[in-house]
């Protein structure tokens, strides 16, 4: 029977005196300790650790509907106990490390993948939860390289229980290689060429993986490893875009599908490169590290740290997890290169926990060992002073990389004194000078964040003017203005949905659809959302969508290649077998779906479940039809039922059709998240005879002047493929502007006639062309660290008083 256990001698061992490393340092586990809680699960010692601390008491509080302890967190103490074992000998972390390993080995599945929650004591696992199903994604690769490490470290000390962990760390190792068959494969995603085999589309992961892989490969070397750690690594390093001026910076972006986003937690790229390139003598993946550290890194040094950038910075948010990347791959760098000024930044980075941040507020407390949880202002009451698992492991992941480096010890108390910054202006906020704009609220596009929540758009004869105030300080720096606005896609219109004068038989057979219809279709690597390491190709898994239309209906006929048909579940449940996702908007500027529901065959026969109104899609009717390789869905969807009153040749729709190929992977029609309904392909409804020349996008540009100079008119139907908001530079050369009074006028400069198009603008980011942040040392010296953005050179300055 599971029970809970606590060892009064284990809690003396574990939860004892700090040795006196600990309290000669910055590294204070205390918290960490208090967080973490010994138990018994199927007669097996392990600890689970709990996941909120709140102020002021800093007692134990679970996450409500997700469970009392994760792999997520369990997985990192484990790592931050085997570093400062360690950096101190004391062997009660070794203890505690092996209990939280311990842990990590009960919530491996036999295929290497990982749950991530247990809801009790007990060890109960929570298997269907969104952020604890069994996969091979973030908390799978905390557990890799948790697993990893424990190689390490216990290769060393208890070559048994090293074994042990091998084996584990094997499984999902091996999970990870199968992810990687498509190795030097492309995806061409808006004119960007990306490494299509990065595990899941998604390099923030795959760089924790990365971790594991270089720790275990440090102990036990082995081509298998090497291989896998190679393949990763390459597309991780290749996949940097943008330079020192040019969007997006000089950045390892978090996804593949989103070339221009970025978002500081977990983003272990650059830490992860290092790390492997040390391990397998890979200088280029440093070096490719290195030119992101000093260019896109390191303008949040000179400048200020942000959350994300995806399209114009977002400083608000600001986490342990977030800056603790930071640390850890400057603290990498020095220890590759040994060249100090990594040394510096890794100190500057880390001084964030000791004030030097947009609060002004220490956000590490080393007479505790409490990291709080965030700040979303640049206030002091702005701090989320709760003091979690997540935000104190990494706080302390961050202190120990830190601490055996006298430069960057030497750094940690800093604090700003003088700097300058840059300017987000919000072209929804702009007066209308001529016509009434079109305004469009949304938060996230699929690849980034529409800044603020909103957005203009500029149609013909519209005109706009924005007027903003510099100080005389800040009218002392030149500046690169850029624009965050729409880039439209090339000869984007709309896809054509005939007509049919007779309805089909809904059979599964599509035996009495017209031959000549157009269809859409799912079969290339670009148009995977995630998951496309795991594709085996168009021939085996793919899909093919024909539409049709009449007063009543749309019909939907969907090929599906498939090799096995799997779908063990009902109603609400069947995301968790094969299903196709359908989404729809009844207007292309629609601000919400208008439907979204699932085609499967059910258990209990077809099913359209619609997860709108959570129930079965009102007059839906649905067939099934198993074939050679695959199978047929054919359905007749009422119009109401899709919130769409009166359909008509000439409407447009958004629409998305998409569907899972195993683990967490999702391929659709666009490759885009179809949750946004700015995402879904435009469709237009038509009949024999129609003129479909409005289904053609016009070529639409934005016409910008700043002050009184002359106009610069930025093309933005340049898409190849389709839309998506960007950050494009206006001033090639630094300009300056007034003290005082400045006015950036803009306006619609794209085809008119009979078929205009908008210009959508988000915002205006204004840079200085060369940052500068001053800081003052406790022992008086003045820093002064500047950044060129022009020319990428960096400076940095003491001046002793």
């Amino acid at each position: 029977m599971l029970r809970l256990m606590v060892f009064a001698a284990a809690l003396l061992l574990l939860v004892g005196a700090v040795v006196a490393q600990e309290d000669a340092d910055l590294v204070n586990l205390d918290h960490l300790r208090f967080l973490t809680e010994p138990v018994t699960v199927n007669d097996e010692a392990m600890a689970v650790v709990h996941i909120y601390s709140e102020y002021p008491d800093y007692e134990w509080v679970d996450a409500a509907g997700e469970g009392l302890s994760a792999v997520d967190d369990v997985a990192r103490a484990a790592v931050v106990y085997l570093w400062q074992y360690e950096r101190t000998g004391d062997s009660s972390l070794l203890e505690l490390a092996r209990l939280c390993l311990n842990f990590v080995l009960y919530m491996q599945a036999d295929d290497g993948e990982f749950y991530n929650f247990v809801t009790d004591r007990q060890g109960t696992i929570n298997r269907r939860g969104g952020t604890s199903f069994k996969s091979l994604g973030w908390w799978a690769m905390r557990g890799l390289w948790a697993l990893g490490e424990g190689v390490r470290v216990f290769d060393r000390v208890d070559k048994t229980y090293a074994d042990r962990l091998a084996e584990a760390y094997l499984r999902t190792e091996a999970a990870l290689g199968g992810a990687l068959s498509n190795y030097g494969e492309y995806i061409d995603r808006h004119g960007f060429r990306i490494p299509a085999w990065i595990p899941g589309g998604e390099p923030a992961v795959a760089s924790i993986g990365l971790l594991g892989l270089a720790a275990y490969y440090q102990a036990r070397p082995n081509q298998m490893t090497a291989d896998i750690t190679t393949r990763i690594a390459d597309g991780i390093s290749e996949y940097r875009l943008g330079d020192d001026r040019t969007y997006p910076f000089g950045m390892h972006p978090v996804s593949a599908n989103a070339p221009g986003f970025w978002h500081d937690w977990g983003a272990h790229m650059t830490h992860g490169l290092v790390v492997a390139g040390m391990a397998l003598d890979r200088d280029d993946w440093i070096q490719s590290a290195a030119a992101s550290a000093e260019s896109f890194l390191l303008r949040q040094l000179a400048f200020e740290r942000f959350r994300h950038i995806g399209v114009v910075p977002y400083r608000l948010e600001q986490i342990a997890y977030g800056t603790n990347m930071l640390v850890q791959t400057y603290a990498a760098l020095y220890r590759a290169t040994g060249e100090e000024r990594y040394a510096r930044y890794a100190g500057l980075a880390g001084s964030w926990y000791f004030g030097n941040n947009m609060a002004g507020v220490p956000m590490y407390a080393p007479d505790t060992g409490r990291t709080l949880d965030g700040i979303n202002g640049p206030v002091a009451w702005r701090v989320n002073r709760n003091a979690g698992a997540e935000s104190t492991i990494e706080g302390l992941m961050s202190l120990i990389a830190l601490a055996d480096i006298p430069q960057a010890v030497d750094l940690l108390r800093v604090q700003p004194v003088d700097g300058n910054g840059w300017l987000v202006l919000e072209a929804e906020n702009g007066e209308r000078v001529i016509g009434t704009p079109t305004y469009f609220p949304v938060n996230w596009t699929g690849e980034g964040y529409v800044s603020a929540g909103r957005y203009v758009g500029l149609g013909e004869g519209q005109r706009m003017r924005l007027v903003f105030e510099l100080t005389p300080q800040q009218a002392e720096d030149t500046y690169l203005v850029y624009v965050a606005h729409l880039r439209q896609a090339k000869n984007s219109g709309a896809n054509l949905i005939q007509r049919i004068e007779t309805p089909p038989t809904i059979d599964g057979s599509g035996a009495e659809w017209p031959h000549d219809l157009p269809a859409l279709e799912s079969n290339t690597a670009r148009q995977f959302l995630r998951g496309a390491g795991l594709w085996p190709g168009a021939d085996v898994d793919s899909h093919r969508v024909t539409l049709a239309w009449d007063d009543a209906n749309l019909y939907i006929l969907a090929d599906v290649r498939d090799p096995e048909h799997v779908q063990n579940f009902t109603l609400s449940n069947v995301w968790q077998g094969d299903t196709l996702w359908i989404y729809l908007t009844n207007d292309l500027n629609a601000r919400r779906l208008s439907a979204k529901f699932t085609l499967a065959q059910t258990p209990d026969g077809p099913q359209v479940w619609d997860w709108v109104s959570t129930g079965f899609l009102k007059g839906a009717v649905l067939a099934w039809q198993s074939g050679d390789g695959g199978y047929t869905y054919e359905a007749a969807v009422p119009w109401k039922s899709l919130d769409v009153e009166q359909p008509a040749a000439g409407r447009q729709i958004g629409f998305e059709a998409g569907r899972g190929i195993g683990g967490n992977s999702f391929m659709d029609l666009t490759g885009r998240d179809p949750d946004v309904p700015a995402n879904l392909l435009a469709l237009m409804l038509v009949e024999p005879g129609m003129d479909t020349a409005a289904a053609v996008a016009p070529d639409v540009a934005l016409d910008v002047r700043l002050n009184d100079d002359s106009s610069i008119i930025l093309p933005q139907t340049v898409s190849p493929d389709s839309d998506y908001f960007w950050l494009d530079l206006l001033t090639p050369q630094a300009i300056r502007l007034n003290v005082g009074e400045n006015t950036i006028r803009y306006r619609y400069a794209g085809e008119g006639g009979n078929n205009p198009g908008l210009s959508k603008v988000d915002a205006f980011y204004l840079q200085p062309a060369i940052a500068r942040r001053v800081l003052k040392h406790p022992d008086g010296r003045t820093i002064t660290l500047t950044y060129n953005t022009l020319t990428g050179e960096a400076t940095w300055d003491e001046e002793t008083p």
